[in-house]
């Protein structure tokens, strides 16, 4: 039904929304007009076989204003507007309309052939811009462009969500998340005891100890360190060997570049199982004499399951000094005698004390931490960094100072190096610096603090965009090729340009799963497709897949999928 109102600028017309079938048996998508000359609006109504296309037409209006609460109410699929329209455009209308509406897809109509609006319709994600007069053939065809457009993206959002899904599912039983949410304290004790049920692993005991180990203590994440060693590589293999066997510990990722172990014994023997752990660790990692590659934390052992995440603690802070510690192996509690209020030491013979470089000011150390550091080790680290200079010749003024300094020209020169701004930090005044942070002890520590914070933010955006970089390419590249049965972690490395260790590592941290799942869950989600959609034999979509052989197809298929292919193909069928 139409209507004008009493001063004729208006027209407004709504049509049946109720969800009809095209003769495809495809939805019909639907389409709203806003367009303020009535005889052009009328033109494309009658000139256009709406349904033989897919489209049905539920509403119209002559401006942007009386159309937008009218779209919010129908909800189409398609806008065609005007751009100039009274009372509100369609620029604007288009503009908001996205806004609440999600995926809603906008066509420009237009009697003004000016690059100014095309470039703001580009701006605001139009589906496409049209110059008036339209023809019926230009707007059918673009019409017909954007139904085959629709029905991909849908297929796409389909096939993506039933994607997160699967992946939601088997992520709920990685042993990789289990140990996160485990040290992290994430999951009541109901939960932990079913979860690892779920993965087959045996976690009761009476006392429990963490360790946390890096094979490179000059793990760069400033983004110029691009791969792992060969020494790395074989080092992870010989510990993930002696870790498969092993019943009382048990070997998780930390992060990239770093490595956990739940220990587990009897309360009587959990020390004696730590140093053992510990042992085996030291002689995989020391294979090569003269090399300071690795380093191990100790945490402090507990008698509860509860209170893992108090000994991942505690090894969390034994590993933070590494930058400090001239050995490669420091337990906890041989560092408690350092926790010291208002970076006063409970003794003058403190044995960790002696264990330091004392000459901290080196600006190694501090560079060291810049390129490796860890956002959430940076407070304890600068106060062990004023710790190691000491106290009474920090009481000075003028050495006060010197340390402020240092910090500031080590932070520029690092992020300098990285290739960012440095305007905003070298503009303040170096007198107002000092005169506020050389106030006292706490004051220094707080500056220093702020600028190294600072510092490892750009550090990590700078790293971010770089990783980012190569998984985007390695993650394109496995898109297209996963079907070539040659295809392997070495070589989408190679394409990403980076070593396979470090490939690897860097997927599995970002990814939230292994190189070979991805693969793995690429090619049987393929393999569902054409199991619906063709009458290939399973044999035939082994091959198309990149499986040699079949019987190795049907075993990945029935492992992940809980079916045989033949009867995942039946079950469709049947629901069908």
């Amino acid at each position: 039904m139409s209507k004008k109102n009493e001063t004729g600028i208006v027209y407004i017309r709504t049509f049946c929304t109720n969800t009809r079938q095209d003769k495809w048996g495809g939805e019909m998508l639907k389409i709203f007009l806003a367009e303020d000359e009535v005889v052009v609006r009328e033109t494309i109504k009658r000139m256009i076989p709406w349904e033989e296309l897919g489209f049905e037409l539920v509403g119209e209006a002559a401006d942007g204003e009386m159309a937008l609460p009218l779209l919010i109410r129908q909800q189409p699929d398609l806008l065609i507007t005007d751009i100039k329209m009274p009372f509100m455009d369609g620029l604007t209308l288009a503009r908001l309309a996205k806004k609440e509406i999600p995926g809603l897809k906008v066509v420009i109509l237009s009697g003004y052939d000016d690059f100014n609006y095309a470039k703001q319709a580009i701006g605001i994600g139009v589906e496409d811009y049209l110059l008036k007069p339209i023809t019926k053939n230009a707007l059918i065809e673009r019409l017909s462009e954007i139904r085959s457009r629709y029905e991909h993206e849908k297929t796409q959002k389909e096939y993506y969500e039933k994607f997160q899904r699967e992946m939601q599912a088997y992520e709920k039983n990685s042993s990789r998340d289990f140990f996160e949410a485990l040290v992290g304290g994430s999951m009541d004790m109901m939960e932990v005891y079913k979860r690892a049920e779920k993965l087959g692993l045996d976690i009761v005991a009476e006392a429990y100890n963490v360790l946390i180990f890096t094979m490179n203590c000059d793990e760069d994440f400033s983004g110029q360190r691009d791969e792992y060693s060969s020494w790395e590589a074989e080092s992870l293999e010989l510990l993930e060997n002696f870790f498969a066997g092993h019943s009382s510990a048990m070997l998780f990722r930390s992060n990239i570049f770093s490595y956990g172990v739940l220990l587990k014994g009897q309360r009587e023997t959990i020390e004696e199982n730590t140093r053992a752990c510990v042992d085996e660790i030291r002689k995989i990692l020391s294979r090569q004499d003269g090399r300071r590659e690795w380093f191990l934390a100790v945490g402090q052992s507990v008698d509860r399951l509860s209170q893992i995440q108090k000994s991942y603690h505690t090894a969390s802070r034994a590993f933070s000094q590494r930058y400090l510690y001239d050995e490669n192996i420091l337990y906890y509690d041989e560092m408690e005698t350092m926790e010291h209020p208002g970076g006063q030491a409970e003794t003058e013979d403190n044995a960790y004390l002696q264990k330091v470089d004392v000459n901290a000011l080196n600006p190694a150390i501090l560079q060291k931490f810049l390129s490796n550091g860890l956002q959430e080790e940076t407070e304890n680290f600068v106060k062990d960094y004023f710790y190691a200079i000491g106290q009474e010749p920090m009481e000075s003024l003028v050495f006060r100072n010197y340390v402020i300094l240092n910090v500031r020209f080590s932070v520029i020169s690092f992020i300098k190096g990285l290739g960012c701004d440095t305007n905003e930090m070298e503009s303040a005044d170096t007198e107002e610096v000092l005169a506020e942070s050389g106030k006292n002890m706490e004051s220094a520590i707080a500056y220093a603090k702020k600028m190294i914070s600072q510092a490892i933010e750009i550090r990590d955006q700078n790293s971010g965009n770089k990783n980012r970089s190569i998984l985007r390419t390695a993650v394109d590249f496995i898109d297209s090729h996963y079907m070539d049965e040659e295809i392997s972690l070495n070589t989408v490395a190679n394409v990403a340009n980076v070593s396979s260790n470090h490939f690897s590592a860097l997927f599995s941290q970002n990814m939230g799963q292994t190189f070979i799942e991805y693969l793995t869950t690429l090619r049987m989600n393929k393999a569902k497709e054409l199991l619906r959609c063709t009458g290939m034999r399973s044999s035939e979509i082994a091959g198309e897949i990149g499986y040699k052989d079949a019987h190795y197809f049907s075993y990945l298929f029935k492992k992940t999928q809980g079916m045989t292919p033949s009867d995942y193909r039946k079950v469709r069928e049947d629901k069908e």
